[in-house]
């Protein structure tokens, strides 16, 4: 029902507006499309710099450039390492990932606590620990 309801009352609306556009006068008509024309020819004038086509390559540049400050300023002081550190990490994650079960490697951290926190306090470069 609410369908129809709208079906009807878009049929109307378009016979009103297509009403109200046959019957303008000619000289109503060119005062349009005059206006029409000097819109579009305005449009067309802005300045060189107002255009978004000039500005859009250096707003990418600017931001990918912002972003790499970023990621690297935002890393700790020890983490500016090479490829190599990066891929021993991965193979740790790739040994506790690769046993059997996932109650063998927690029993496997479990077992071996004292030996994790002895390893990191001695890895840790505070002189404190």
């Amino acid at each position: 029902m609410n369908e129809q309801h709208r079906d009807a009352f878009e049929t109307r609306t378009r016979a009103l507006f297509q009403d109200s556009v046959d019957n303008l006068d000619f000289a109503m008509r060119s005062r349009l499309t005059q206006a029409r024309h000097a819109a579009i020819e305005a449009a067309g004038r802005r300045a060189w710099y107002l255009r978004w086509t000039v500005w859009t390559p250096a707003a990418g540049v600017t931001a990918a450039a912002v972003l790499g400050v970023a990621l690297w300023v935002g890393l700790p002081l020890g983490q500016h390492g090479t490829l190599a550190d990066g891929q021993s990490n991965f193979e740790d994650l790739e040994l506790v990932a690769s046993s059997e079960g996932s109650g063998d490697t927690m029993e496997m951290l479990q077992d071996d606590i004292d030996f994790y926190d002895f390893a990191d306090k001695v890895a840790s470069p505070d002189p404190a620990a």
